[in-house]
């Protein structure tokens, strides 16, 4: 049986029923073939830029059954990837200036119908303010804890609305500081990165005002969390 580990499960539940997937860096199909095993998904495209993985990819396909739901095709992002082939795209488990750069360059993402699934490993605050700037609306952002890291997975659309991100929406977006143990593993983790990017800052600078603005805000609720009894 195949389960997903806490991160995939998140982007997973984010995929509507019945549509047609792309899974850009697909690595072994994990993702695709349990959403395919659960009938979730009519189709999905399982993509990589490298031979190795894809090979891995068609290995699990075949082995799970579902080669009649989920195909492999090497690409670079979503070079060779059709906009008849995906409504949800998940990328995931790379850059969030790697993910920039693949949404930048495919047109038919700016598109209201098709739903984006974004699991940025670093730089995520790149990616947000990317978006916020480029007309993407997010609809939903969840933490997770996989291992012994927090990752945070982000579903938006294009709206067209360009917006001007604060400090605080790029570095957390819409993801609600929720009384989980995810989100405070997240909030934990984004405070430290911001204490050492804030020594980089003039002290009497406005945005270092906001920097210690956003920390003072992520301490106060991870320290809540750890005083709860």
């Amino acid at each position: 049986m195949l389960i997903l580990d806490e991160r995939l499960s998140l982007c997973a539940s984010y995929v509507r029923e019945s549509t047609a997937l792309a899974d850009v860096g697909t690595d072994h199909a994990y993702l695709p073939v349990w959403l395919a095993l659960n009938k979730r998904i009519r189709s999905a495209v399982a993509s990589d830029v490298r031979k190795g993985p894809l090979g891995n990819a068609e290995k699990n396909i075949k082995f799970y059954g579902v080669g009649d739901i989920v195909k492999t095709v090497l690409s670079d992002g979503l070079d060779s990837v059709s906009p008849d082939e995906a409504d949800d795209i998940v990328i995931a488990g790379m850059g969030g200036e790697l993910i920039v750069s693949i949404i930048d360059r495919t047109a038919w993402l700016f598109d209201k119908d098709k739903r984006l699934i974004l699991q940025p490993m670093t730089r995520s605050n790149t990616l947000r303010k990317y978006l916020y700037e480029n007309g993407f609306v997010t609809d939903k952002e969840e933490a997770c804890v996989s291992g012994v890291k927090a990752y945070s997975v982000i579903c938006c659309h294009y709206d067209g609305i360009v917006r001007k991100p604060t400090l605080e929406e790029e570095y957390l977006g819409s993801l609600a500081l929720r009384n989980d143990a995810p989100t405070r593993k997240y909030a934990s983790v984004l405070c430290a990165k911001l204490k050492n990017i804030r020594k980089g800052v003039y002290e009497s600078s406005e945005l270092y005002s906001e920097y210690t603005k956003l920390i003072e805000k992520l301490d106060d609720f991870v320290d809540a969390g750890g005083n709860e009894k």
